[in-house]
């Protein structure tokens, strides 16, 4: 193990007391406790779909959650049972605290953060320690630039380091040295698993549809619903066998938009009524809940309603691209901006900038080529993100599998 006189030093003043315990009113979980750390640069929702693993794990361990800050994480988007802790300020009194009560059977510290005192406690109880998800820019890196050999201590004592990028692995192989036991292992990111539907009903509608061009306006807040109806009588032009399938964000408004359409000479089929998209139907309006995993995989194209002009009402771009439906949007992405964001690196979306551009950009995307390279640029985006929490949950389970009990 590396030896470091900054280390020691911190440690020493680590030493003195951080104030009033921390009180804590969850008991520790029976059986194995597996303890995730979001440290700088790592998001709860990417460490929810490690989580969502490792519970899935012959034995059911348990998990333990903390983030940077002086508040206990909401545990809402981990597995049922997760519990959530207040890190413990780094000084060795609640450091010691902490983990006398959790007693974590292993612990994965996810992002750049360091916290020393709490390493060095860990390794010292023999808890196996895990860096993953750590991506340290060459600003980071230089705030070690003057405590390389504190650096290269804390990190000899990690069983495993992952990197997001090569980059990563280059600079922390200079401060922890070449014998550190680290490799690239991508970044974990939030994923979703595709949503189900009646196979029986899927298999029956898409006989109705055969070959006829679709596209899918998913949460249509009913603000956007005069954009969406104009772009669709644009692009029945070029296809004018084109079906729309529009998902109201308010069901309840649904019979009097099918009526309104009724009336303005569309020919429209209504979900609740039990009207299905008939070879002569224009506009199917599906306002049964439940059901956006049928209408997915129906669609090569989906519009993402309330992009346009109403922020904040939009669903997860991540459900359309599990199951193979290209991804229109506008420019207001809240509540998802970091999935947009995502997928906008990966070339997997089409945006436009306001409602005067969705007519083009919808007929654009009648081009099947076209429809399914998003398609497919988008799966790949989530598949990687997939594999790379596998990977780690995988790392995680072999280690814990190798402690005495």
């Amino acid at each position: 193990m590396t030896r470091s006189i900054a280390l020691a030093l911190h440690l020493f003043q680590a030493r003195r007391d951080a104030g009033p315990p921390i009180e804590r009113t969850a008991p520790r979980p029976e059986g194995q406790l597996i303890w995730l750390h979001a440290g700088e640069g790592a998001t709860l929702k990417s460490l929810g779909q490690l989580a969502e693993r490792l519970a899935a794990a012959p034995g059911t361990p348990r998990i333990l959650l903390t983030v940077e800050g002086k508040a206990a994480p909401d545990a809402g988007v981990m597995p049922p049972g997760t519990v959530s802790d207040v890190l413990p300020p780094d000084r060795l009194p609640p450091v010691r605290a902490f983990l006398d009560h959790w007693r974590p059977d292993i612990a994965l510290f996810a992002g750049a953060s360091l916290p020393p005192a709490m390493i060095v406690e860990c390794h010292d109880r023999a808890i196996p320690l895990i860096l993953a998800d750590v991506k340290m820019t060459a600003q980071m890196a230089a705030r070690w630039r003057w405590r390389q050999g504190m650096a290269a201590s804390l990190l000899s004592r990690f069983e495993h380091v992952l990197t997001q990028d090569p980059d990563t692995l280059m600079r922390l192989l200079r401060l922890g040295g070449r014998d550190l036991d680290a490799s690239v292992g991508g970044r974990i990111e939030e994923t979703t698993d595709p949503l189900a539907c009646n196979e029986a009903e899927l298999a029956a509608l898409a006989g109705l549809v055969q070959v006829r061009p679709v596209w899918l306006a998913v949460n249509c807040p009913k603000a956007e619903e005069d954009a969406v109806i104009a772009a669709h009588a644009h692009a029945m032009r070029q296809a004018h066998r084109m079906l729309l399938i529009l998902v109201p964000n308010d069901p309840a408004q649904a019979a009097a938009l099918a009526d309104r359409m009724t009336r303005e000479g569309w020919l429209v089929g209504l979900r609740s009524r039990d009207e299905e998209p008939d070879p002569e139907v224009q506009l199917y309006i599906a306002d049964v809940e439940g059901e956006l995993g049928l209408w997915y995989r129906l669609a090569p194209v989906t519009y993402m309603g309330g992009t346009l002009l109403q922020d904040g009402t939009g669903r997860n771009p991540y459900e359309p691209a599990a199951l193979g439906s290209a991804i229109l949007h506008g420019p207001r992405t809240n509540p998802y901006p970091e999935a947009y964001a995502r997928l906008t690196a990966a070339k997997a979306v089409a945006a436009i900038g306001g409602p005067e551009a969705l007519p083009h950009a919808v007929a654009d995307l009648t081009a099947p080529d076209k429809a399914a390279l998003l398609a497919h640029n988008a799966w790949a985006a989530l598949s990687g993100g997939a594999e790379v929490a596998e990977r780690v949950a995988g790392l995680i389970l072999a280690t814990l599998a190798r402690r005495p009990a």
